[in-house]
């Protein structure tokens, strides 16, 4: 039976009068119940960025901080190639600024002090989500796109990955198969395009882009109301339309579904699919489906016995379907296997009560049937931010220890604040999962309130870490300060370019 969800009524400005507008009269009109809008006044003036400063980051006893690089726009990815060259990818994009260069550097000691820094790949698709250097080849997954530096000349070899709406196609991992695996995220925050995507900014510039699954699926046909900003854009219009999971934003379904004759939907899975895990030769072909049913998997990477770990970052309190204290977890991923997109949160379903968020109404089963549903190895609080991970060789760093890079959260929009270990880089025991803090701005250096991992000289947004090659150092990429800023129509994302830092941790000696 078809079924019909309303867009909370405060999500911005817009939304509101939109769908006051539009709302037949027997519709209920909002109470003093609803939550109230994400506005608000946008500051005249932000904080001052200080200089990094190692004095300002706080690691354990016995290890000391540095700052290899500065000065750095939206740095996402670290790697070395057996020469001793450090490659570093600026993403070229972040939520709030889409023109900045999207690029890969080299840096290599020349004599005994010096360094000397060389573009190795530029004009590409931002974001730069990840580098792997493997067998004398230079990989690089950028939005849309996985390409290869060879003899200096940049080749793509997997091209029209679905990378055009939240989320992106993102880290690459060698395996012991010989093949090269990659996580590839979801359009959306839960399954349905909305307003949060078209301030996200996306759905503007590609309407008909939308969430597609890996394999077939069953959906229970609901839909979703919400205001259509496209038409008072362009047209000053003021409308609502109603929008289906897996559909282009306010379009009936559409040429990848059949109906069947009992009104279920079907959506037709495809390779080039959203929330996956993909894999490949190492020349581009034979692309397939190794996992499916991830949201935003990130960080990948193989244990020394050959098992795939995985960063997948939770549900957001956003949009048509806001899902509240959904967990970001750490996966064994596994051949074929599904892990829950879009019905379920770390192993749980979303109909469970813990979920409903304040933002809308309580969420509902999109599927009408599921696979198995996979548990995750480590589920962190909502919000954390788990980036990509690094595991150490053993000596000061200990054996059997993963080390990770959260990112942390973007309140107000990703849900209510919630105490979560982000904005740091924590160490995980990989035998009993436990996890504790390692490298993290010291509490006397955060910034004033609402800015404290933006106007700080520690690390701000540890988004990738990699051991150098001999297991010695542990080298950090901050993405740099980003916060969000009130606006009349809802928050809006700020990043500070120039702001992002290389830092390095080795033991004290």
């Amino acid at each position: 039976m078809l079924t019909s969800r309303r867009l909370p009524l405060a999500a911005t400005a817009l939304a509101l009068v939109a769908l006051l507008t539009s709302l037949p009269a027997d519709e209920p009109r909002p109470t003093e119940k609803e939550p109230p809008p994400l506005t608000g006044r946008t500051p005249t003036e932000l904080p001052r960025i200080p200089a990094p400063d190692p004095k300002a980051a706080s690691v354990p006893e016995g290890f000391t901080v540095t700052v290899v690089a500065a000065n750095l726009t939206y740095p996402t990815s670290i790697e070395f190639d057996e020469q001793g060259g450090m490659y570093v990818a600026e993403s070229g994009f972040a939520y709030g600024d889409e023109v900045a260069p999207a690029r890969v550097t080299r840096t290599v000691r020349v004599g005994p002090e010096g360094l000397r820094t060389d573009v190795i790949a530029d004009q590409l698709n931002g974001p730069v989500t990840d580098i792997l250097w493997h067998r004398g080849r230079l990989y690089i997954s950028h939005r849309g796109k996985i390409s290869v530096v060879e003899r200096g000349k940049l080749t793509d070899l997997v091209t029209g990955l679905p990378s055009l709406g939240d989320h992106h196609n993102n880290s690459l991992a060698a395996g012991p198969d010989g093949k090269i695996y990659f996580g590839q995220g979801v359009a959306t925050n839960a399954g349905v395009v909305g307003m949060d995507n078209f301030q996200f900014g996306w759905l503007k510039k590609y309407p008909d882009f939308h969430d597609v699954p890996a394999k077939d699926i069953k959906l229970r046909g609901q839909t979703f109301e919400a205001p259509d900003p496209i038409a008072f854009v362009t047209h000053q219009k003021f409308a609502a339309v109603r929008t289906a999971a897996f559909a282009p934003f306010g379009k009936a379904p559409g040429d990848i579904r059949t109906v069947r004759a009992d009104d279920a939907v079907v959506v037709k899975g495809q390779v080039k699919a959203n929330g996956t895990i993909l894999r490949m030769d190492p020349d581009g072909s034979n692309l397939e489906v190794y996992a499916w049913g991830l949201r935003n998997p990130f960080g990948l990477g193989f244990t020394p016995d050959g098992k795939l770990l995985c960063t997948d970052a939770g549900f957001d309190e956003r949009g048509s379907r806001p899902i509240a204290n959904a967990p970001d977890c750490l996966w064994e991923i596994k051949q074929g296997a599904w892990y829950g997109f879009p019905d379920f949160a770390g192993g749980e379903p979303v109909t469970d009560a813990k979920f409903h968020s304040k933002r809308g109404p309580a969420p509902e089963f999109l599927m009408a049937e599921h696979p198995k549903v996979e548990k995750p190895l480590l589920a962190l609080p909502p919000h954390t931010g788990g980036a990509k991970f690094d595991l150490s060789r053993g000596g000061a760093f200990g054996r059997d220890q993963a080390y990770v890079a959260l990112l942390g959260d973007m309140f107000p929009s990703t849900g209510e604040p919630s105490k979560h270990p982000g904005f740091a880089v924590a160490r995980l025991d990989m035998k009993t999962f436990k996890t504790e803090p390692f490298f993290k701005a010291r509490p006397d250096a955060l910034g004033p309130k609402g800015f404290e991992y933006v106007a700080t000289a520690g690390p701000k947004r540890p988004i990738d870490l990699k051991f150098a090659p001999d297991g010695s150092t542990l080298y950090v990429v901050d993405f740099g300060a980003m916060t969000e800023v009130p606006t009349s129509v809802g928050p809006t994302p700020r990043p500070f370019p120039g702001t992002g830092v290389v830092w390095k941790i080795t033991p004290a000696r």
